[in-house]
């Protein structure tokens, strides 16, 4: 009895996609890419791996399938996916150009462009690209860059359009190095990294070349590709006729009506559908966190469990959850409270985070608390997320969308105040406190050098909104404190003038001191640039003249009457001034600002 072809998928990074050797063969179209997809693919991958230029743990980016089949030589010809595959080659390929102007090979990224093979016949070692092209004269073109045979300005663009989209698509991949990571070559190793390991895809292998274009036809013409969206759209078209034997075309015209709706909402404040759904399930259902639950995984958990959870009973009335929920969701989005209103601690989240949005876990399952008690949890999700950005560098990682996750199953249970405040005390508080040595080490270490500037003076701003607000009460918002017209100003100046660094305490430190949060402050941009460069002596009454109480308390005690609201908190807060500004003040005020950090951000509560 004869048996039909074996095909078989693997999921794999791209570090272990490039251990084999591939070949894309000469009929094959040629490389098409123009540089609008190479860089489509560039931001994809930063925006699903990156935030704010620093890598994001557990994060992972899928770069969809490719079919193969194995020639005779054991070599996998491409059918599908070189387009994909070719600009991921090529960016390894400048990856390795830029390590070398910094004078730093990698061996690893090396050996993701060529590496060494067996000849079946002889045994004889082969060293081989890891990707060749067959066609025309992309073949050439390719190979030139993986060889560095000559300067990519030198390689003849006008013999074909290949060969100058090739070039092209290089030279876009060398620009975004160039700006993303200009700094210094540990960076552009950690991208290398990251690129390799984090992003994912499926390669099906089949038996022979007629397997292969059969898989690559149902692949591109018969809905294998529809995306997870589009399935899952279908799924519940499918489940939606059981509601009616008689006109389940009515049901699903609503249906579609809703849906489009949910996408609609979801595609004004720019968030993915996938991504939205993958949270929703995160925060409402049981689920296994084994592998964070990618958005892959969508689809598979609705066929697997739509049963269990009778969503297969009413599809309508679960999408019409879906888009109610999703409102909410575009309000968080936007940094407001499920009826509108601003929420200040969505906002500073937005500032800390940029594009992160793991704490939507949590939000979404905190949607029908009180206005009161979701404010609440909003300002606690905040300080625990700057407590897990300042303490990166002390801790071990910490899986945050699993903890969001399992922390969820409870928090969408509470009905109470009293509820409320044993889920805070028992997630968020028992995390702060295990974090809490850690977050002192880190902020009495802090310097401009180990934090984005963004992220430093969200910091300066948060320390000087609290001051004001204990002494007077009330503050500004944090954007006042962020305006364009507040700036940091280093009390210790970046002075060119040598008088004034050989007259600082420990003049060969001056620069490290320079830099110490504790030489940061806080100061109205019209004071600032009348007193810049200058020494601590020339600069006090600039510092009195500011309206932001820690500044002016650097220079003086400010004191109102006898035990009022504002000397109490001058005392509470144990707020110094100094006479001389010297190694000592600075690491005095350091200590001071830690105590203050720990109030602001909930480890002293």
């Amino acid at each position: 009895m004869a048996t039909s072809p074996r095909i078989e998928s693997s999921n794999l990074s791209i570090a272990d996609l490039f251990r084999e050797f591939y070949s894309v063969p000469d009929f094959q179209r040629e490389y098409v890419w123009e540089k609008s997809n190479v860089e489509k693919l560039l931001q994809d991958i930063v925006y699903e791996l990156y935030d704010e230029g620093e890598a994001v743990e557990d994060a992972e980016y899928f770069l969809g399938s490719i079919v193969v089949f194995r020639d005779e030589t054991e070599t996998s010809q491409l059918i599908d996916g070189q387009q994909r595959l070719t600009t991921i080659y090529l960016m390894f390929c400048a990856i390795r150009d830029y390590l070398l102007e910094f004078r730093k090979p990698s061996k690893v990224v090396e050996g993701l462009i060529a590496g060494v093979a067996q000849d079946l016949k002889s045994g004889e070692d082969i060293n081989k690209y890891r990707l060749t092209l067959q066609y025309g004269d992309g073949a050439g073109v390719l190979k030139t860059i993986a060889a560095k045979e000559i300067t990519v300005e030198k390689i003849d663009t006008q013999s074909s359009a290949s060969a100058k989209r090739l070039v092209e698509a290089y030279e876009t991949i060398r620009e975004f190095l160039s700006e993303m990571f200009v700094e210094t070559s540990e960076r552009i190793l950690k991208f290398s990294s990251v690129l390799s390991n984090k992003v994912k895809l499926i390669k099906i292998e089949t038996p022979n070349l007629k397997n292969a274009l059969k898989v690559f036809e149902t692949i591109n013409d018969r809905g294998v590709g529809l995306s997870s969206l589009d399935l899952l759209k279908n799924y519940l078209f499918i489940n939606i006729s059981t509601q009616s034997n008689s006109s389940p075309k009515l049901y699903w015209e609503k249906l579609k009506k809703q849906w489009d709706k949910l996408t609609k909402i979801l595609h004004i404040c720019g968030e993915s559908p996938m991504q939205f759904l993958r949270y929703y399930i995160m925060s409402h259902y049981e689920i296994n966190l084994q592998n964070n639950f990618p958005e892959e995984a969508v689809y598979e958990w609705f066929v697997e469990n739509s049963h269990e959870h009778k969503i297969h009973e009413n599809p309508f009335n679960f999408v019409e959850r879906l888009v109610t929920t999703s409102e909410y969701y575009a309000n968080f989005v936007n940094g407001e409270n499920i009826d509108g209103s601003v929420n200040p601690y969505l906002k500073n989240i937005k500032r800390l985070q940029g594009r992160y949005s793991q704490h939507f876990v949590l939000l979404l399952a905190g949607k029908n608390l009180t206005k009161d008690l979701f404010i609440e949890l909003c300002h606690q999700i905040e300080n625990l997320l700057f407590v897990y950005t300042i303490t990166r560098s002390t801790r071990k990682d910490v899986n945050m969308i699993r903890s969001f996750s399992q922390w969820s199953r409870n928090l969408i249970e509470v009905k109470s105040s009293e509820q409320f405040k044993d889920f805070i005390d028992s997630n968020f508080k028992s995390e702060l406190a295990s974090l809490s040595l850690d977050f002192d080490l880190a902020f009495r270490g802090l310097t401009e050098s180990k934090i984005a500037k963004f992220r430093m003076r969200y910091i300066l701003a948060k320390l000087t909104q609290l001051v004001d607000e204990q002494a007077y009460s009330n503050s500004n918002s944090l954007d006042w404190y962020l305006n364009k017209s507040v700036t940091i100003e280093h009390i210790l100046p970046k002075s060119s003038k040598e008088y004034i660094k050989d007259e600082f305490d420990k003049p060969i430190e001056y620069d490290s001191y320079l830099e110490k949060l504790g030489n940061l402050i806080l100061l109205e941009k019209t004071i600032n640039s009348s007193i810049a460069d200058n020494t601590f002596d020339a600069k006090k009454n600039g510092y009195r003249e500011s309206q932001l109480l820690l500044t002016r308390s650097l220079v003086e005690k400010p004191s109102v009457g006898t035990n009022t609201q504002l000397n109490r908190t001058v005392k509470s807060l144990n707020l110094y001034h100094f006479d001389i500004w010297d190694s000592t003040a600075i690491e005095k005020r350091q200590e001071m600002l830690t105590n203050l950090a720990r109030r602001v951000w909930g480890l002293d509560t």
